[in-house]
């Protein structure tokens, strides 16, 4: 086979698990012009056989996306099975076709099948190694798997481990550029050829909110170009054709990353009868709940999406007469499905028992201090002060330094603190609860000034009495870094007063290092856009030069924790006035 730049090559995927299909993958790089699709003659007679006479055949689609590793939900009042429940209706389903000769089923995910589960820890530096969720979807028989934004934060040494080691199905992404370590290893599309209709599937993946060192380093196309060099091509070969996309359903105020491509622009731009059906992911959009609504079909494509974090399971039937169509779509809430006995013994319950010493591993006591109670944490941390939150800031500029960074300052999030800490013994459980992304640790170099205008920025973002609470991005900052803000009568009007570090007036000119965490702002989105669009002038973080660095947060972090005896006031749970908000009386 000639590795010509300008060619598609069609093989053989031999690692198919169910007898009624063939599996085959397009090799190839399709950000560039293509012009050929190589296969071996035999291959190609017999993919040109006719479809089979009976008819109408129904192709039924099981879909997921954005996962993030919820195998079963995990919490200290029990475990609640979630892809148990999905794959009875997937046994279901499969064994009802079984011996319909026009009637087949497909299992399909659109992306992001980690960060945001305990198992993560498997894949962290020290771990114990193996992607749960790529097991479990293989044991399921998953057909074909978008790749997510998420998969790659661990980087892609990691995300080619695991595909090696624990997927039996394709990972897709067309646009995403050249990474010599995915080389033959992620895919720009599948033909899958079921009891004699050939579906083909290609994989698109968004280049927003990707966290990690290798963010700048991994490139995506765009994805109408790479569409536009793959359908002439792949089109004459299927009979059905699914765009497997996470890119996300549409940008706008109310999601994350505006300015993208996403799944319904998408639509609106494909030539006409190229594409039957879009199964998106990444903006964890529930749609077409309760039937195929006429809003999501556009450009005579139905669009869909099953919510996030197993929630839902996706259903679609397409009938082929002749041309196909989209007869049906919904959705199901997993938790009204049966769970599969069987493959919660043999699949589920071995990877639980494996988790468990890392679920319960001690990391101290947490102190009983209002500030690390739940309710604290989801009302109250964009408010102005908080120990929790002074901790978090304490144990990521001593981690930082002890990585070797000099860093003058840490700054976190609000958004990144999901969670409370109970008073008493607390566990990696818990830690993961508060802290579930996979954020790595990032040093910003500013100016003086700039930090001034961060300040400055940061007061118009607090919490306001008389407001409903948003994700706006509001930053706390480790001890060093003193202010008071004054909110005036507006947010525009807030005002910064009396800042110093270490306990001197901010020199101008002086430059800072500040070390926080990779995701920082991002779910601020929304509402920075709505300010924006209102006159509010606000500090743009993205337009900071930044470093990352290798060092991921949450371990870096429960180092911290160990190393103080848990959350305690001598690791920084406390209250200093570091930060003051004026208050009406």
């Amino acid at each position: 086979m000639n590795d010509t730049a300008d060619s598609l090559f069609l093989i053989l995927d031999a690692s198919c698990q169910l007898a009624d299909r063939q599996r085959y993958l397009f090799v190839g790089d399709a950000t560039v012009p293509l012009r050929h699709v190589v296969m071996a003659q035999a291959l190609a007679a017999q993919l040109t056989a006719p479809l089979p006479p009976l008819v109408p055949f129904r192709l039924h689609i099981l879909h997921i996306n954005d996962l993030h590793g919820q195998l079963a939900r995990l919490t200290p009042a029990g475990d609640t099975p979630v892809l148990a429940r999905m794959a009875w209706r997937l046994r279901q389903l499969r064994q009802q076709c079984a011996n319909d000769p026009h009637a087949a089923v497909l299992f399909l995910s659109a992306g992001d099948e980690m960060v945001g589960a305990l198992f993560d820890e498997w894949l962290l530096p020290g771990g114990d190694g193996g992607h749960a969720a790529y097991r479990a979807l293989s044991a399921a028989a998953l057909d074909a798997g978008a790749l997510g934004n998420h998969d790659l934060d661990l980087g892609t040494a990691v995300l080619a481990e695991s595909i090696r080691q624990d997927a039996r199905f394709p990972l897709l992404c067309a646009n995403l550029g050249p990474v010599p370590l995915l080389r033959g290893l992620v895919y720009p599309a599948a033909l899958l050829v079921v009891k004699g209709v050939r579906v083909g599937v290609i994989g698109l993946t968004t280049a927003a909110q990707r966290s990690g060192p290798e963010r700048e380093l991994v490139r995506f196309a765009d994805p109408l170009v790479v569409l536009s060099n793959l359908l002439p091509l792949i089109r004459p070969w299927c009979d059905v054709l699914i765009l497997l996309s996470h890119l996300g359903y549409r940008f706008d105020a109310n999601t994350l990353a505006g300015g993208q491509l996403g799944d319904e622009a998408l639509a609106r731009a494909l030539p006409l009868r190229n594409v039957e059906l879009i199964i998106g992911g990444h903006t964890h959009h529930a749609l077409n709940e309760a039937g195929l609504e006429a809003q999501r079909v556009v450009n005579g494509i139905p669009i869909v999406q099953a919510g996030a974090m197993g929630r839902f399971l996706g259903e679609v039937t397409l009938t082929l007469r002749g041309r196909p169509a989209v007869t049906h779509a919904q959705l199901t809430q997993v938790t009204d499905l049966p769970v599969d006995a069987p493959f919660d013994a043999q699949t589920i319950q071995p990877l639980l028992r494996r988790l468990a010493p890392l679920r319960q591993r001690p990391l101290g006591l947490a102190i009983d201090h209002p500030d690390l109670r739940e309710t604290a944490v989801q009302n109250d941390l964009d408010a102005g002060e908080s120990a929790l939150a002074n901790f978090v800031t304490a144990g990521l500029l001593a981690q930082a330094r002890a990585h070797g960074y000099a860093a003058d300052l840490a700054m976190t999030d609000a958004a990144i603190l999901r969670a409370g800490l109970p008073p008493g013994p607390i566990t990696l459980a818990h830690w993961f609860a508060l802290m579930p992304y996979a954020d790595t640790l990032c040093l910003y170099p500013l100016s003086g000034a700039e930090l001034l205008a961060l300040l400055q920025d940061n007061a118009r973002r607090a919490a306001r009495p008389d407001e409903p609470r948003l994700e706006r991005g509001f930053l706390h900052f480790s001890a060093a870094l003193r202010y008071a803000i004054d909110p005036g009568t507006t947010r525009a009007q807030a005002q910064i007063t009396e800042a110093t570090f270490d306990g001197l007036p901010i020199a101008p000119d002086r430059t800072f290092t500040l070390v926080s965490h990779s995701f920082l702002r991002q779910l601020a989105r929304p509402w920075e856009q709505q300010a924006r669009a209102a006159g509010l002038p606000l500090f743009d973080l993205a337009q900071w030069p930044q470093t990352p660095t290798p060092h991921f947060v949450r371990p870096s972090l429960v180092a911290y924790v160990q190393e103080m005896g848990g959350v305690t006031e001598k690791g920084g749970a406390v209250r200093d006035g570091r930060v003051s908000v004026k208050r009406e009386t």
